[in-house]
């Protein structure tokens, strides 16, 4: 039976992010119902509502994230290649979630917002611990490490929250390149 649920909400977590791909928080219970061949009621029965299923895909979302995150601290590369690369992990799953839309998830799913807004300041240990080997390598000059957390955080909320940078034609992954090159550049010895 726990199977059975489990199996209900990763199908549910899919076909969620794929409506919310195409849809945005606009798609309806019902829709993510019909996509998979089930009764709503079936639905309710492991997502008591469409808030719950939201916040069970973005926890899903940041666990692939994390995933990636500790993948490319365990492969091959240089400290400062990793560093880059795990700063900008971005999984397809992030980017599914279409979080662009913030403004709506304050307005509509407060606790959504609240949840993302967590996320993307926990998890952050590994990458700390690699920029202050970074720093005692003398790769990275002294800074605090706090400050630039909360830099690299409020940056990556705002380009999820923000569509400036989108109708000027440059994408988030592009932001976040050049968001990483820039921070690059302040803090690496030269």
């Amino acid at each position: 039976m726990m199977d059975e649920q489990n199996d209900l909400r990763t199908r549910l977590r899919a076909v969620g992010m794929e409506l919310f791909r195409r849809e945005g928080l606009r798609f309806t219970m019902q829709q993510a119902a019909e996509s998979i061949h089930i009764s709503k009621k079936t639905i309710y029965a492991v997502y008591p509502s469409k808030e719950a299923l939201l916040l069970d895909m973005v926890d899903d979302a940041f666990a692939h994230i994390h995933a990636r995150k500790k993948s490319i601290l365990d492969g091959p590369g240089t400290l400062p290649d990793k560093l880059r690369a795990v700063i900008i992990a971005l999984p397809e799953e992030y980017t599914a979630l279409d979080l662009q839309q913030m403004d709506l998830l304050d307005e509509k799913y407060p606790k959504v917002a609240a949840r993302v807004r967590q996320q993307l300041e926990t998890g952050w240990e590994p990458t700390l611990t690699l920029l202050e080997q970074a720093m005692e390598q003398g790769i990275l000059r002294r800074i605090s490490l706090p400050v630039l957390q909360r830099m690299i955080s409020a940056s990556i909320e705002d380009f999820l929250a923000n569509r400036t940078l989108e109708q000027q034609g440059i994408s988030y992954t592009q932001a976040l390149e050049e968001m990483i090159s820039i921070i690059w550049e302040g803090i690496a010895v030269r």
